[in-house]
């Protein structure tokens, strides 16, 4: 029945201009097509028209009073007037009233020179007030939390604010409290905005009321030098505007992408970019002399870097750990120096993350769909993905396809934040992934008889775990006979498929040319240290001594006769090197990334560069020149990269069997954070505030079971190790497992084994007995 609606066309007037439109297209958006200026306030075009505010007012015959055109459907024959004296007396009237309580506040306000409410009334509202009783007063700033800041006297209770938690974001963050004159907007709880979102509502926020903690008092819209860009801090990669003032970032704005993230961001690409004007950044390179790091120029660090690779690479135990910071240049350029340079295929990018066995090497990580075509889902299921923490924007795009009526059903080893908006959401524990994939997604077929578009979003609950390929083939068998069936597989950090595509692994070149001699990835380097030492190690945007557990760095270490590292930051590995360089951040230098899609976009400098510092690209040519190479791009690989997308090739016939590494009793799963306590969020003032405690979340039955209180400190054990982490009960989680967070060193989970699989068996201990 939409559909056929959706053709019907319906004809009418607007100031004199005789207008088409289908059936149901609303009269402010059709005037807005004639570029006619109504003004709006409440009105917000990603969500169902309100009208609050009620200043979009236009006058229509045959109608006895002004109508809100944001509310308003255009029918046949419709005459509507937008300049008429009734309806600019309406909205003069509306614009009188709203700033009955609003406060002169322009000079100071953050949102001056780009408030709406500032340019309405300038055009449509009374050159002064007729109000001279006093005006309602509140705190002048109130936090809602470290990022968002409230000024109640300024807010207009349009709503945008309230409704964008309800229906974009699905956090319910804020909410108006009390009525009429007393009307406020706080949040449920009273305490700080739980969102992971809320720099959104400062941008769609028509007035200053809500404003950013950390562009608080920085610039003035028109001090502002406005760069087109790319987030590179997860692998959604949204695109963004840096706004910088005097060669310095101030804020960051998201700038609209239909097709990726429309114009929303989360608040780590809202806030996330305080790190690069940290104090603690590197600005100089740094050699160990005498056991300590100290200045070095540029030339003496370069040329001892040079001479070491050069002394190690006749023996050919030299190895690179590249990063997920780095561009897809910089990647190409440090594997092409690595394996030209210095003879060797020892590379990887993908430090603490989960290597794929030669078995389902042939399913690359990505996606089949784009992630503006999320909204259009009919149905989807979630293994093991938890959208809002991972890929926090995929998410908002989804929730716009349940607001149509999309069934969504999650599936994982504890149910997320968002499992109350789903159609179901079910917590199972590690291992019995497969046998949940066969009880709830085998009517698939059925489901898409009808032309229905579905998705399976699969991410690390399910693909990190001993049963990764017997999924994977299980999952490409099913969707082979399932219609309009997208497969969709999320992993990776920042330009994860960037890097990989541009040959920083082991086993392929770039653009995934095979190779005829493997190397070894980043485990079996520092395994094979007990066997014999290495020569030369070079580390770029990675931090493997956080990444691994502690006794096998440091027995690797101690094998390794010379370690570099190219960081913004003196990370734990940074400590251990032998040389230090100092290298530029995202938004400093120039280049190409990779999204999760397999999206090409560029990157571009927002801020000054400072003299002293050379971008990582800039590092290896110059390396490459004292060994006397020339590092170009190669032609074929850029002509790649001009395109919109760089395809995903899968093999569609792998077959293989469940693992049987699985054993019984309590498993730990371990889980990623938007905000966590990573290198660049440590460095970000306003935005670490955001990461929660890092607990060990279990059941309440599991923790009766043991005898074990919320907040109460417990031994986790496994692989004779141990870590210490403080108890949360949490009923989302699956019995007999335990979730542990990732991205918090104090807990340092990699002391539990080499490789952190979901299903790892674990022991809890409580004091110093050992429990049932």
């Amino acid at each position: 029945m939409q559909s056929t609606e959706q053709k019907i066309m319906v004809n009418f007037t607007i100031d004199d201009h005789p207008v088409t439109a289908p059936k149901g297209t609303l009269v402010y958006a059709a005037a807005k097509a004639l570029e006619i200026d109504i003004p709006i306030f409440c009105y917000q075009d990603r969500m169902p028209p309100f009208g609050a505010c009620r200043v979009c007012l236009v006058e229509v015959e045959k109608m006895a009073k002004p109508q809100t055109s944001c509310t308003l459907e255009a029918t046949e024959g419709m005459v509507v007037r937008t300049q008429s004296k009734l309806a600019q007396e309406g909205r003069k009237s509306i614009l009188e009233f709203l700033l009955i309580n609003h406060p002169l506040d322009c000079p100071i306000c953050d949102r001056g020179g780009e408030c709406p409410l500032q340019d309405q009334v300038v055009e449509f509202g009374p050159a002064e007030s007729r109000f001279y009783e006093e005006k309602r007063h509140f705190i002048k700033a109130l936090p809602l939390g470290p990022v968002l800041m409230l000024d109640r006297e300024r807010c207009i209770a349009c709503a945008r604010c309230v409704r964008f938690g309800d229906i974009v974001a699905g956090d319910h963050a804020l909410e108006f409290i009390d009525r009429g004159f007393k009307t406020e907007v706080g949040t449920p709880d009273g305490g700080p905005a739980d969102s992971k979102f809320i720099g959104n509502t400062i941008m769609i926020c028509p007035v200053g009321a809500l404003t950013s903690q950390v562009y608080r008092f920085q610039a003035r819209p028109w001090d502002n030098e406005p760069t087109a860009s790319t987030c590179t801090l997860c692998p959604v990669g949204c695109s963004f505007i840096l706004d910088s003032r005097d060669g310095e970032i101030v804020r960051t704005r998201s700038q609209e992408n239909r097709e990726l993230n429309d114009i929303w961001l989360c608040d780590k690409g809202w806030f996330g970019y305080e790190f690069n004007d940290s104090q603690e950044r590197l600005t100089t390179p740094l050699i160990r002399r005498d056991g300590a790091l100290v200045p070095a120029s540029w030339e003496e660090a370069l040329s001892l870097v040079a001479a070491k690779m050069k002394a190690a690479k006749a023996a050919g135990k030299l190895a690179g750990f590249g990063g997920n910071p780095l561009t897809v240049e910089e990647n190409y350029l440090f594997q092409k120096l690595m394996r030209e340079g210095a003879g060797v295929n020892h590379l990887d990018h993908r430090i603490g993350m989960p290597i794929n066995s030669k078995e389902d090497e042939g399913i690359s990580a990505g996606m089949e769909i784009s992630i503006g075509a999320c909204e259009e889902l009919s149905y989807a299921f979630l293994l093991g993905i938890d959208l809002t923490e991972e890929f926090p924007v995929i998410w908002l795009r989804l929730k716009q396809a349940i607001n149509r009526g999309a069934k969504v059903v999650f599936l994982g080893h504890f149910s997320p934040e968002i499992g109350n908006l789903l159609a179901k959401s079910l917590a199972h524990a590690p291992g019995k992934e497969l046998e949940v994939i066969n009880a709830h997604l085998q009517d698939l077929p059925s489901l898409s008889m009808n032309g229905q578009k579905g998705a399976i979003f699969i991410g690390s609950q399910y693909l990190n775990t001993p049963d990764r390929a017997a999924i994977l083939s299980e999952l490409t068998k099913l969707q082979q006979s399932t219609p309009n069936l997208s497969l969709n597989i999320l992993e990776g950090r920042g330009n994860s498929m960037g890097a990989c595509l541009a040959g920083m692994r082991p086993d392929g070149g770039p653009l995934n040319e095979p190779l005829t001699h493997p190397g070894l990835n980043a485990l079996e380097v520092l395994e094979q240290a007990a066997s014999g030492g290495w020569d030369y190690l070079h580390v770029a945007g990675a931090d493997p001594a956080k990444k691994f557990p502690s006794h096998l760095w440091q027995q690797f270490r101690a094998k390794l006769d010379f370690l570099v590292v190219q960081d913004l930051f003196l990370t734990d590995t940074a400590k251990d090197a032998d040389v230090v360089l100092p290298t530029l951040s995202f938004v400093e230098k120039d280049g190409h990334f990779i999204n999760i899609e397999g999206r090409v976009q560029k990157i571009r400098p927002g801020k000054v560069i400072p003299e002293s510092l050379y971008s990582d690209a800039d590092i290896f040519k110059k390396l490459a020149y004292k060994l006397n190479m020339i590092l170009p791009m190669d032609k074929a690989f850029m002509a790649k990269l001009k395109m919109d997308f760089i395809p995903f090739e899968r093999s569609k016939a792998i077959n293989s069997k469940p693992s049987q590494a699985y054993q019984a009793g309590i498993k730990a799963s371990f889980a990623s954070a938007l905000f966590d306590h990573g290198n660049r969020m440590q460095h970000n003032a306003h935005l670490v505030q955001l990461a929660k405690e890092p607990r060990a979340r279990i059941h309440p039955a599991l923790a009766k079971q043991y005898y074990l209180d919320d907040h109460e400190e417990v031994i986790v054990r496994a692989n004779h190790n141990e870590i210490r982490a403080k108890i949360k009960l949490d009923p989302s989680v699956a019995e007999n497992t335990v979730i542990l967070p990732l991205g918090f060193p104090e807990l340092a989970v990699q002391e539990l084994g080499k490789v952190l699989y979901n299903g790892l068996p674990i022991e809890l201990r409580k004091k110093n007995i050992i429990s049932p």
